[in-house]
């Protein structure tokens, strides 16, 4: 295989599987707070069930866990990735 074309495809594996984890891990996040407290995830402050403090508080905490999900699922398709297909 050249060089080009594995450096496409471990491009591919990494920035797929990084996208994915992070989405697992959103979706994730979304089902615990829902089974732990028993009602929807506050995404939007519009409604009344949503406060403006809720919705803030639930945006930086997975804003959070997920870019840290984001650098590690990285790291670790990157590390895989070189050694698998030996770039």
């Amino acid at each position: 295989m050249k060089k080009r074309n594995k450096e496409y495809l471990q491009s591919a594996v990494i920035t797929g599987g990084t996208i994915l984890g992070a989405y697992l891990v959103r979706k994730g996040l979304e089902e615990l707070y829902e089974k732990k407290t028993g009602k929807e995830a506050p995404k939007n402050p519009y409604p009344e069930k949503n406060s403006l403090k809720e919705a803030l508080l639930w945006t930086v905490a997975t804003g959070l866990v997920a870019s840290v999900t984001k650098v590690l699922l990285r790291y670790t398709f990157t590390a895989g990735t070189e050694k698998a297909i030996e770039i």
